[in-house]
């Protein structure tokens, strides 16, 4: 432990620089007021600022390193910020949370909650299920829902489908442009466009076999049917 050099080189920040005040890691340990290779330091600023960085790269605008500023409000690293607490912040790049994540909404209607803003090219979507090792393409059993691209009138529709369906306008649960339409996997099943089937029909136990979208069963076994009047 090199003691006096210590006790020297706060002394000298404290007369000479004033309010000022640091501690040197890897420092020499033969000489003082010198800064070697990979030397760091802890500093209190004249601004009140807390800081940490390489000695050589100090910056009077704390623009490289770790600063906290001096009212305690605002921690920035090499000049981005990373927390300002009462201020609205833009984070350019990718922020991972190892974690929850959770939002606390405080206005109404359609100022609240979470906002995701259309791309350049009119999308907007939420992922399910990637991969929590890349930003960017699809893995086996991937979910996708939020503004997609209709391929063959190039509207915009409301979709939930896996990824790997992207491009297949007969995939997925969709909701039309306009909203007036439900679609399913390619079935009209409300809205406009919708096959209301015949007067006398029923909802059957299917028994294992598929349901036809957008069409009533007219069979009177199996489940709760109608004749129009009456229940059975």
């Amino acid at each position: 432990m090199w003691l006096p050099e210590y006790q020297v080189e706060q002394q000298y920040l404290s007369n000479v620089t004033m309010y000022m005040a640091a501690l040197y890691l890897a420092c020499s340990n033969t000489s003082i007021n010198t800064v070697q290779a990979g030397q760091w330091e802890i500093s209190k600023t004249s601004d009140n600022a807390l800081t940490i960085n390489p000695s050589s790269l100090r910056k009077a605008d704390h623009s490289v390193g770790l600063s906290i500023n001096g009212d305690s409000t605002k921690i920035t690293f090499n000049g981005n910020e990373l927390v300002n607490v009462g201020t609205d912040q833009t984070i350019n790049g990718t922020k991972i949370f190892n974690g929850i994540f959770q939002v606390n909404p405080a206005g109404t209607y359609n100022n609240e909650g979470i906002r995701i803003a259309k791309a350049s090219n009119g999308l907007s979507q939420i992922q399910f299920g990637c991969d929590s090792n890349q930003t960017s393409g699809q893995i086996q059993g991937q979910w996708a829902a939020g503004i997609m691209i209709r391929q063959d009138t190039q509207s915009k529709e409301f979709v939930i489908c896996l990824t790997s369906d992207f491009g297949n306008d007969d995939r997925g649960l969709r909701i039309s442009a306009d909203g007036n339409t439900l679609t399913f996997n390619g079935s009209v099943i409300a809205g406009t466009g919708a096959t209301n089937g015949a007067i006398n029909g029923s909802v059957n136990y299917s028994a294992g076999n598929p349901i036809l979208w957008g069409v009533n069963s007219v069979g009177t076994e199996g489940g709760f049917y109608s004749d129009g009047a009456k229940i059975y």
